[in-house]
């Protein structure tokens, strides 16, 4: 394998090989950065990350049927990861999921059970099948790798890049959804810089749809993580933040990474500050539409 030239002899190479992904100083303020997680893969997502770490835990586990509730991203990296290695996969997705994430996981050959209107509404029915059918279910809502492999990765991949510019990271902006990165990241970047470091949460707003993310409730990982403030964005701004985007930088990120975007401009400041774009805009084109 040759990582400076990006020749690799299997696709997990790939996966590893593409780490550290790009961080990219953005055109839409003093020193504000953006890391293009839609580097990774498999599913053009942050996602890939905790698929390889929830999906190496099960390998040890020897069971042929693995088993997630998702939005979507995490789906497609771990049906790709399913087919290298030979396993069955059942994904279930919540149904207001945009329709390419369930078409892409049939591509790759899993089984896709649509129903209810949320990932965490769907837990129950992924317990009761994996129950009758003896399948193994990775649990990206309740496994601490879900979170650890920020810790581990991407947290440590922005710190080394920051410092090979000379910078410290001030604040890191990052959305919300089962809390994983959010709550990596945090726990990294405060054990290191404590209170010299900001950590804002994103979630939608009260009434609003943003797919990937929720709105928090104080459950599961992000009752661990260490944010200082929780800013709410609507879809609609989130929106305005991936044209922003593409208008001064010409990448076209996806609606969560422009909720990050949305967030700074409520802040606004000369901190280097560090917004966490999870994947890009092409799955999510329908929902541009009304905006143009």
């Amino acid at each position: 394998m040759s990582k400076d030239l990006h020749v690799f002899e299997d696709p997990i190479q790939l996966l590893e090989g593409m780490w550290p992904t790009p961080l990219l100083k953005l055109n839409i303020g003093k020193d504000v950065w953006g890391k293009l997680e839609f580097y990774n893969p498999f599913s053009k997502s942050i996602k890939d990350r905790t698929a390889w770490f929830l999906f190496k835990d099960a390998l040890e586990k020897n069971s042929k049927e693995l088993v997630e509730a998702t939005s979507g991203n995490l789906g497609i990296a771990l049906s790709s990861l399913s087919v290298i290695f030979n396993k069955k996969f059942t994904s279930f997705i919540p149904q207001q999921a945009p329709k390419s994430f369930a078409t892409l996981m049939k591509v790759l050959g899993a089984q896709v059970i649509q129903l209810g209107k949320s990932t965490t509404e769907l837990l129950p029915l992924v317990k009761s099948y994996t129950k009758n059918s003896n399948a193994l279910h990775l649990d990206q809502f309740h496994n601490p790798l879900n979170y650890l492999t920020h810790y581990h990765t991407t947290a440590r991949e922005i710190d080394e890049q920051l410092k090979s510019k000379g910078k410290t990271p001030m604040r890191i902006i990052a959305t919300a959804g089962t809390g994983g990165h959010l709550t990596g990241l945090s726990l990294f970047f405060k054990e290191k810089y404590g209170n010299n470091i900001e950590i804002v949460g994103v979630q939608p707003a009260e009434g609003s749809h943003i797919p990937g993310i929720k709105r928090q409730s104080n459950d599961g990982f992000i009752s661990d993580a260490k944010i200082d403030r929780m800013i709410d964005i609507s879809l609609e701004e989130a929106i305005q933040g991936i044209i922003k985007v593409a208008r001064t930088s010409g990448i076209l990120i996806g609606i969560s990474a422009g909720a990050t975007v949305a967030a700074y401009e409520k802040i606004m400041d000369e901190k280097t500050t560090i917004l966490i774009f999870p994947d890009d805009i092409f799955k999510y084109v329908d929902y541009l539409e009304n905006y143009m």
